[in-house]
């Protein structure tokens, strides 16, 4: 129904728990980039559980050319750098919802050029930065998800 990317992520754990989330979900999720870890690593490996067999996941190496291929009224960007919150996305089957790395967030760039498609959780606490990358997945796919039935 959507996929799910996931650019340069860094740890393995988060990105182990997101193809669960996204296994569950029966979305595809994509790898872009230079990762902070391998697709054999134990901790991604433990992350997933058992769940590997349901992911539907492939790796993109090349940032740019991920990112020129994207059709980006159909893309969402979750980003810490702007006040649209996600709960105004109204997603359609086939569109993507596009994170970006634990340490550094999707290049400023890109979302400069494609500030339409940007959209954030909201946090009452000014204090924190960010949420934790597969809880912040886990809350934008199933609000796109509650908008559609499951059955």
């Amino acid at each position: 129904m959507f996929t799910v990317a996931l650019v340069e992520p860094q740890i393995p754990q988060n990105t182990g728990n997101i193809a669960r989330l996204c296994a569950a979900a029966d979305m595809e999720l994509v790898l872009v980039g230079r990762l902070g870890f391998t697709l054999s690593d134990r901790y991604l490996k433990r992350a997933g559980l058992d769940y590997w067999e349901f992911a539907r996941m492939r790796y993109e190496p090349d940032w740019e050319k991920f990112a020129a291929g994207l059709e980006m009224t159909r893309t969402y960007l979750l980003t810490t750098k702007v006040n649209r919150p996600y709960t105004q996305i109204r997603p359609q089957p086939g569109d993507a919802f596009i994170f970006g790395s634990e340490t550094t967030g999707l290049p400023a760039g890109f979302l400069q050029a494609n500030a339409a498609a940007c959209y954030t959780i909201p946090m009452k606490n000014s204090g924190v930065r960010s949420l934790n990358l597969a809880t912040s997945v886990g809350i934008v796919l199933y609000h796109a998800l509650a908008l559609y039935d499951f059955g």
